[in-house]
């Protein structure tokens, strides 16, 4: 069993990547899932979950500070407060992702993933960079929209990427250090950057097989 991060640039084909490696793996595909969870848990929609990981002004964990009841944060995060701050969010974050991750054979695309998941065998991170107007054409070509709102998308999603890996932790989230490998999507195609993540866990799997 292993555990795939994939971390990436706006527009780099993440979710493209994520989705083809675990269909080719047979593994879970974990994205809006992750949200869903933690919305199922709380007892709020995944729409209110969604805008508080988006928005880092903090207004909006003030508004689901009134959704959230105070048994729901004193029994999941062991605090007597009853705010649900973006502190608190990001505990909550943690815990969510560390108990899909110990199911091991999964896909974790974004949420931090790469920090929140220790650096343990079986636990691969991979970062997926590209130019910006690659990714622009990306989008354009694969969501079928105007490049208006490619170009809009990647520099708001950029920016609202980056503000919450802060808060989530202070080292750089593209220092290729933190990561297994990095590959760039605009010189490898999808194609060959999911050949060489399938092979990378397959010669792992393989060999996990011989040790037992």
């Amino acid at each position: 069993m292993a555990v795939i991060s994939i971390s990436r640039q706006f527009g780099s084909g993440g979710k493209t990547l994520g989705d083809r490696v675990a269909k080719r793996l047979g593994y879970h595909f974990i994205d809006r899932g992750i949200i869903a969870k933690v919305a199922k848990e709380a007892n709020v929609s995944i729409d209110w979950v969604v805008a508080v990981e988006r928005e880092t002004s903090g207004h909006l964990m003030q508004i689901l500070s009134r959704v959230v009841s105070g048994d729901f944060i004193q029994r999941h995060l062991a605090d007597k407060k009853h705010d649900f701050d973006e502190k608190k969010y990001i505990i909550f974050l943690k815990k969510v992702i560390t108990d899909i991750a110990q199911e091991g054979n999964v896909v974790i695309l974004g949420r931090g993933s790469q920090f929140i998941l220790p650096d343990e065998p079986g636990i691969f991170k991979i970062l997926l960079v590209a130019p910006e107007e690659w990714r622009i054409d990306f989008l354009i070509k694969r969501y079928k929209i105007t490049r208006p709102e490619a170009e809009m998308l990647v520099t708001r999603e950029e920016k609202k990427r980056m503000a919450f890996l802060t808060k989530l932790d202070q080292r750089p989230s593209d220092d290729p250090i933190h990561y297994h490998i990095c590959l760039d999507t605009a010189r490898l195609g999808l194609d060959l950057a999911e050949k060489l993540v399938v092979n990378l866990i397959s010669d792992y799997e393989s060999g996990k097989k011989g040790e037992d």
